[in-house]
Formats: structure tokens, sequence, C-alpha cells
């Protein structure tokens, strides 16, 4: 993901099919593992994956942040914008009282957070 962010092809095609890979192995996954695969699965140009991904974090907490953020990204990228709309949304009404829970993964992804709550605002134009 580092080498995604950095715009470095080469190394997220060559670490990509290995990063995906070793996720899947390591089922069963807590939120934060489906969160990585989701977030990968959408970088391989799998949004339907990485919405499915994303989608057994909210079975198991709906009101995930991590789980939103991911469905919404996969949902926006494949083009159904009526479910990015929804996750962002549900995402933005639930945000505050989510960041108020002591989740291990929301201690790991704390800069990110904000960064989607932005993102969520952007697309829906608050």
């Amino acid at each position: 993901m580092q080498a995604s962010a950095a715009g470095d092809s080469a190394e997220v095609s060559f670490f990509l099919p290995m990063a995906l890979a070793a996720y899947r192995d390591a089922e069963p996954l807590d939120a934060d593992g489906l969160y990585h695969l989701s977030v990968l699965e959408n970088a391989a140009g799998d949004p339907a994956s990485a919405r499915a991904t994303a989608e057994r974090i909210l079975e198991a907490d709906p009101d995930h942040l991590l789980g939103l953020a991911a469905a919404a990204r996969a949902a926006r990228d494949a083009g159904d914008t009526a479910a990015a709309r929804r996750y962002y949304g549900r995402l933005l009404e639930v945000y505050d009282a989510q960041r108020q829970r002591a989740l291990p993964e929301y201690a790991d992804h704390t800069m990110i957070l904000p960064l989607y709550q932005q993102e969520a605002r952007d697309f829906l134009g608050r």
C-alpha cells in the first residue's frame, strides 16, 4: 500500500498478488485483517471482492468505520454511486460515536480515519 501511495506501479504489480495470497491464507481474519484485504482487493481492480470483504466486517459490526470506508470505496470504484452514498452517509452518521470506541484497529489507523471522514463529506457534498 505504501508503494501504491508513492505511485510505484512496478512494485505494486510485483507484491500485490503475494499480499493478497498472504491475507487469504491467514483466514479467519479479524476486522483489521479484513479491512486490509478489502483495500488490497480494490487496489487489484476487484471492487466486487473488496466490497464483499468489507461487508464481512459490517456483518459483525454494522457501524465499523473501516468497514464502511472500504465498502464505500469499493462501491464507488464499481460505479455503484447509490451504495457508495449509503456507506459514506452511514460513516458520517456514526463517526463521532465510533471514534470513542477503543478498538485496536481504530488506534492503528488513527491517521486515516479523519481522511475517510473528509472523503465521505467530499463525496456527499457536505
